[in-house]
């Protein structure tokens, strides 16, 4: 793609560049789709397991209805919420590589926005609730304008400020927030005339939610948008010499995840009708995180089995006082050491990373 003249070398701009597939992205562009998917056995496969995904989720929606305790109802639906935010984190750490420790601050900024429109300004839930996710894509979206250009613990560091400085923001502005009184009386919301201040409803409503997510993101992976996620992730001097536009994908996959984390934190207003500045914290970010990574990043469903591993064995393990800590710590441990892919890889699809370098791999192949 370049012609010598004069002794000067002059490049010329690929079009559809972005159509190449780079051995280091681990990532699928369109031109080479067609011959990875031609046995077809595959996407077979595939197709049954969202199937059966629909069909769980429908079967999760139906059954809450007919939960009767409400200390589980309590806990299932803190569940759901927890797995709504291990999404969100998914997508920048498991997807596109970036790591964020900041991700309390969009679930605090959904949560306040819906205490504070639907209390200080009289909105209904419902707009609240859309501007509840709005508020955090556009904070996500101004994170990552400057940050995006950094890597590994410069923007680790540079997440986890955004993370403390929301909640500094939200102890201190008195006037808006009440400070750490927190704002109570959030009004439950209503659904087609049913109000879903009943549990029952409410574990219904965020089931829902939580599966229109996970569609979503399952969409969003197995298209292009996805495949340059993954190609970022992979090496980004080979993405960027593949024609991706890597800054934009940044910001992209930073607004979606700060307006999922600000939905969970609507649905966490609606469910409690009372927040807190103490509930975003930054410990509150790193269990987002731990959430993921022992459910498994990068995959679809490993961010919700680690969601309900995490929150029923805390709830397990809480009559145990101070010892319970010291037990869930160590499982935690456990984890990370002999399942480092995470739980669901390890026990749902038998999957182990098992890579050699790629200089040692070479070594071993028989010379031909």
């Amino acid at each position: 793609m370049g012609a010598e003249s004069g002794g000067r070398l002059y490049l010329q701009r690929v079009s559809r560049c972005h159509c190449f597939r780079s051995a280091h992205c681990g990532a699928h562009f369109p031109a080479a789709r067609h011959s990875n998917e031609g046995s077809g056995g595959k996407g077979v496969k595939e197709g049954v397991k969202r199937w059966l995904g629909v069909a769980v989720a429908v079967l999760c929606v139906g059954a809450s209805l007919y939960v009767q305790n409400l200390y589980i109802l309590n806990v299932l639906i803190l569940a759901v919420i927890s797995a709504v935010l291990a999404v969100s984190v998914n997508l920048l750490v498991g997807y596109t590589g970036q790591m964020s420790l900041g991700q309390a601050g969009f679930y605090g900024i959904g949560a306040y926005t819906v205490a504070v429109l639907t209390t200080t300004y009289q909105w209904g839930y419902w707009p609240s609730f859309v501007m509840a996710c709005l508020m955090p894509a556009v904070a996500g979206f101004l994170l990552g304008l400057p940050t995006t250009r950094l890597r590994g613990h410069f923007l680790a560091i540079a997440t986890l400020g955004f993370g403390v400085i929301a909640n500094v923001v939200l102890n201190n502005w008195t006037a808006l927030t009440n400070g750490p009184s927190g704002i109570r009386g959030i009004p439950s919301p209503e659904l087609f005339g049913v109000s879903l201040q009943y549990p029952n409803f409410f574990l219904a409503f965020a089931l829902a939610c939580l599966a229109l997510i996970v569609g979503l993101v399952d969409i969003l992976v197995r298209s292009s948008i996805g495949r340059a996620w993954k190609c970022i992730r992979g090496d980004e001097i080979s993405a960027l010499t593949s024609g991706i536009h890597v800054h934009r994908y940044k910001l992209l996959v930073f607004s979606l995840s700060g307006a999922i984390a600000g939905l969970a934190g609507a649905l966490y207003a609606g469910a409690i009708n009372f927040v807190s500045p103490d509930v975003f914290d930054l410990n509150q970010s790193i269990m987002i995180l731990i959430t993921a990574i022992i459910g498994g990043v990068g995959t679809l469903f490993g961010p919700l089995v680690g969601a309900a591993l995490l929150s029923f064995i805390g709830e397990l393990l809480r009559s145990l006082g101070g010892l319970r800590l010291v037990i869930f710590g160590a499982l935690l441990v456990a984890v990370i050491v002999f399942m480092p892919e995470g739980v669901y890889p390890v026990l749902f699809t038998g999957f182990r990373r098992n890579r050699l370098p790629v200089s040692k791999a070479r070594a071993r192949r028989p010379a031909a």
